[in-house]
């Protein structure tokens, strides 16, 4: 007889045998840089600097920058100031979620395609308005 709680183990056994193994050791791969990269900003203070800050001699803002400092507040728990460090992104955040657990059972191509191109739409806007010179973080 199937009780309640094998039909679960079952089901969830069914969907973890759905995943893409490729693709979510890539998706691992990543976490875990990205969690090395934490640590190393945690204990060292030093982070990548933005390459078109420097470039640009801190004059042209990407919309990546803060993205470290966002990613840290969110780290220790602060969603106010991850907002404040890079707001378009941190609203981003949990479309992409569902963007890598679509692409991870190869399903919502088209959901995929359509956050993609409302990301660029939206980063691009994002970097023209963060280097007008009213922005608020000037």
């Amino acid at each position: 007889m199937i009780t309640t709680r094998t039909a679960l183990q079952g089901s969830s056994y069914l969907l973890l045998m759905k995943i893409n193994k490729i693709k979510l050791k890539k998706v691992l791969r990543i976490l875990a840089l990205g969690i090395c990269y934490f640590f190393f900003v945690m204990l060292t203070g030093i982070s990548v600097p933005c390459p078109l800050r420097r470039l640009t001699h801190g004059h042209l803002h990407c919309p990546g920058c803060g993205v470290s400092r966002m990613c840290m507040s969110l780290a220790g728990l602060d969603p106010e100031k991850a907002f404040y460090w890079n707001p378009v992104i941190f609203c981003l955040l949990p479309l992409w979620m569902i963007d890598i657990c679509l692409w991870l059972f190869d399903r919502g191509e088209r959901f995929i395609f359509v956050t993609e191109v409302i990301s660029i739409v939206l980063l691009v806007i994002f970097f023209v308005v963060r280097n007008l010179p009213v922005w608020p973080l000037y």
